[in-house]
This record gives C-alpha cells, sequence and structure tokens, in this order.
C-alpha cells in the first residue's frame, strides 16, 4: 500500500520514539500515553487519544447485506446485530490528514530490579506475563482489520499504524504450538505471512465464548509485517509494524 509524506514523518516519529524510550512499560494504557505525549510533543501536528468512532456510524460504513457486513466488521455488540463502537488508541493529525495508530503490548515474564517511588526494592517481577499468543496474535490483526475500515471509508485517513510491543520473540515466528497459528501468523516479511484477500483466522465456533469475541474475519489488502528490535533498560523488545 502506497504511503504518503505524512504517513512516513508519523512512522519516522515513531521510531524516534522507540529509538529514544530507556523505560520497561508497565502495560498498553503505559505505552500510549507515553507515545501520545512524546508526538504532541514534537508539535507539528494534533494528537487524540481514544478516538472515538461511534456504533451508528460504523454502522453506516458497512454493507447492507449480510455476508458481506460480517467480512467488513463481524464484531457485534452483546447480544445484539449492531457493530461494536471503535476507540482509535492515537490519532494524529495535521489538519489535512488523520492518521489512526493502534497498539498491542503483549509481554512474557520479567524479572529485574524493582524500583519504586525512587527506590530500589531488589530483584522481582518487573512485568507479568500474558500468554494466549493466539489471542495476541488475533488482536493485531483485528486492529488492521479495523483500520482497514478507516482508510477506506474517509477521504482524510490515508493510511494507518498498527503496532505490536513486546519481549516476548516468539510472536516473530510461525514455529508454535498455538492452535491457530497458522491463521494468525506474523512473522517477518512476505510470503507464507502476507496476508491478503483470502485470509480468514477461524476459532472454534464450539468454543461459544471464544468464537463470539474473535468471529472471523478477513484483511481486504495485503500487508507487509516489519519488525525491529529496541532496548529498554537493557532489556529486548520488539516491534511489528504494519502500514494499512
Amino acid at each position: 500500500m502506497s504511503q504518503t509524506t505524512f504517513a512516513q514523518q508519523v512512522l519516522n516519529d515513531i521510531h524516534d520514539f522507540l529509538n529514544q524510550n530507556t523505560k520497561v512499560f508497565a502495560n498498553e494504557r503505559d505505552l500510549q500515553m507515553n507515545l501520545a505525549v512524546y508526538l504532541k510533543s514534537v508539535k507539528h501536528y494534533d494528537i487524540e487519544v481514544e478516538y472515538h468512532v461511534p456504533s451508528g456510524v460504523i454502522d453506516t460504513l458497512l454493507p447492507q447485506t449480510l455476508p458481506e457486513r460480517c467480512t467488513y466488521y463481524p464484531w457485534l455488540q452483546p447480544n445484539s446485530d449492531k457493530p461494536q463502537e471503535m476507540y482509535v488508541d492515537i490519532v494524529v493529525s495535521n489538519g489535512e490528514e488523520y492518521v489512526p495508530i493502534e497498539l498491542k503490548y503483549k509481554k512474557k515474564e520479567l524479572r529485574g530490579d524493582v524500583e519504586l517511588f525512587g527506590q530500589n526494592m531488589g530483584t522481582g517481577v518487573i512485568l507479568k506475563g500474558d500468554g494466549a499468543h493466539d489471542f495476541g496474535r488475533y488482536g493485531f490483526w483485528k486492529d488492521a482489520r479495523r483500520t482497514e475500515l478507516l482508510v477506506k471509508s474517509f477521504e482524510k485517513v490515508k493510511n494507518g499504524i498498527v503496532l505490536f510491543v513486546t519481549n516476548d520473540e516468539s510472536y516473530k515466528t510461525s514455529s508454535t504450538t498455538d492452535t491457530n497459528s497458522e491463521h494468525l501468523a506474523m512473522g517477518e516479511g512476505t510470503g507464507t505471512y502476507h496476508k491478503g484477500t483470502n485470509c480468514c483466522w477461524p476459532f472454534n465456533p464450539l468454543m461459544t465464548d471464544s468464537y463470539k469475541s474473535c468471529p472471523n474475519f478477513k484483511l481486504e489488502y495485503e500487508h507487509d509485517v516489519n519488525w525491529n528490535e529496541y532496548t529498554f533498560e537493557r532489556f529486548s523488545f520488539y516491534c511489528a509494524e504494519v502500514l494499512v
């Protein structure tokens, strides 16, 4: 997918943020707020956090026939045929163009020196592990699909950016015991990791709760996954990015 000059500027600023960062983020909200503050400090665009796209607006963007609607946006409100509303993690704008940014932050357990209120508390758990790699991958591609809808529907949204930050290197490969890995792979580059119009991510319908929260979907465009490595407080973290 072609990339505008503004989207490239935003992506360059994100790379600068990750290269300059010196802290281990406690959770996804911590990453979101620190990135938003950094982008705001750059001063060449406006920032909004948790940008709200109401359910009613999403409803008007979807095809009217049920099969097409499910392909476009299968995530519904509980016990309803109405689509879920959307909260975009960060939206940046220069007045003429908007770039939505979606974030995922998945962790494996990390131990090291724990510092609280400026005091070293000794060695302990810095980050608790998240596990559930298949759901982590699903969430990443769900964000890509939701961003595709915004790019296709709004004239001033030319590109979107989906970021996946983790200290778990296993996300970078397809060698995994996760049941749905073949559908959810997000390794470096293209080939088996190159997503396209014929790809979908099925969860077993017999697993009722999982299937309702993670319905099948398809991506409309093809996307390359680019991984970069960063060092936060001497620990290695990895960031996957997809341009939509």
